[in-house]
């Protein structure tokens, strides 16, 4: 099988040749310098299983049409440095302050790790801006989305990101002020769900007719910061499942499908996902770092969502964890997922190798990432 008749023959519940494995390599040049680094890029390639992104939706800003720039504020060399980024819309002016180390922009570093100062949505009037905002059907490009769908072939499936408005806003804001919103701005917080959900329905609704060499398939990364400890299931249950819903019966309705990122506990809530529509879930993470039973899971959702995750990688930066104990893992995970199709196996921490905050770290991941190939191939035949 081709990786991407593997994950679909996998997420049709049926177990294909081997159990699919999810695996990216994080390929700054700190990283491509380790000792394993090549031999996980050349598995990443030509052997796992991957979802692989294309165009297609552009959302803009929180679903408004927007232009973006950035100024450096201030530059203290070998400490840190700070960046305005603008963003222009129909509502007007959003800002954040971001604050870089010179660790994390040096190769050793994590660019993707800085400090926010300021949010883009920080106070009510920025909100009000953003809600009450004229809202039109978003562009799709079914030409690049084509074009993404070749270039892939069978090397995995194609992949492209859903607005989510209220992960977006909590992504965008000062999440505090978000949460309290939920609470002091009802009406304006259903106001702007309500308008960015029929915006979203009619967005994917318009594919209908639309010629696509594969059918959609559309990512999110939101409901972690909605369910506990930050939301209990009754205002998930308020201002989480009936929008999303409408928005999966729309994304059904074209014939596509909905893969949805969330770490944390949200064992509790698979079955809510799988209502809502939700198609494939992950990381899966099992305690502590989530509450997910990965048997219980297929259990409960094992015929209803693709289960992708449930190998911690988070460990893999302890200093008593060693590659030797991926092993274990690795086969746990696939005796409890891999009967009956709907379960992929990737790490939960994030989904690629060679993440940390230094050399040492990074080095360790890797080892780590070539002893969970090294068990998959052991474990992972059908």
């Amino acid at each position: 099988m081709t990786p991407k008749e593997r994950l679909l023959t996998a997420w049709n519940y049926h177990e294909p040749d081997r159990v699919p494995i999810e695996m990216f390599l994080t390929q700054t040049a700190c990283v491509m310098e380790l000792p394993g680094a090549a031999e996980i890029l050349d598995f990443q390639e030509h052997e796992a299983d991957n979802f692989l992104g294309v165009p297609g939706f552009d959302w803009g800003f929180l679903g408004l049409d927007a232009s973006h720039r950035e100024e450096t504020i201030e530059d203290v060399p070998g400490r840190y440095r700070r960046t305005r980024r603008i963003c222009t819309t129909p509502a007007g002016d959003f800002t954040s302050i971001i604050r870089h180390t010179y660790e994390d922009l040096s190769g050793d570093g994590d660019p993707n790790d800085y400090q926010t100062e300021k949010h883009y949505i920080e106070t009510l009037d920025d909100f009000r801006r953003l809600a009450n905002a004229p809202r039109v059907r978003r562009p799709f490009d079914a030409d690049a989305y084509n074009r993404g769908c070749a270039k892939i072939g069978g090397r995995g499936v194609p992949i492209m990101g859903l607005f989510h408005p209220l992960g977006m806003l909590a992504r965008s804001g000062k999440i505090e002020e978000v949460y309290a919103w939920m609470l002091t701005e009802e009406p304006l917080m259903r106001t702007f769900l309500e308008r960015c959900t029929e915006q979203i329905r009619d967005s994917l609704l318009a594919l209908r007719g639309v010629a696509l060499d594969d059918p959609p398939v559309f990512k999110t990364h939101a409901l972690e910061m909605f369910i506990p400890p930050w939301l209990g299931m009754e205002a998930f249950m308020r201002w989480v499942f009936p929008f999303d819903k409408r928005v999966n019966d729309a994304v059904h309705a074209v014939g596509g499908r909905h893969f949805a990122h969330c770490h944390g506990n949200s064992g509790g809530f698979l079955e809510r996902f799988a209502d809502m529509g939700i198609d494939a879930l992950d990381p899966l993470e099992p305690p502590p770092y989530g509450d997910n039973d990965l048997a219980q899971a297929k259990r409960q959702v094992g015929r209803r969502m693709l289960l992708c995750g449930n190998i911690p990688s988070q460990l893999f930066y302890l200093d008593t964890f060693r590659p030797d104990d991926v092993r274990d893992l690795v086969r746990r995970a696939i005796d409890a997922g891999a009967p009956g199709g709907g379960f992929t196996l990737r790490t939960t921490g994030s989904a690629h190798i060679g993440n940390g905050k230094n050399r040492a770290q990074k080095a360790k991941a890797i080892q780590c990432g070539l002893a969970m190939i090294e068990a998959w191939r052991e474990y992972g035949k059908s």
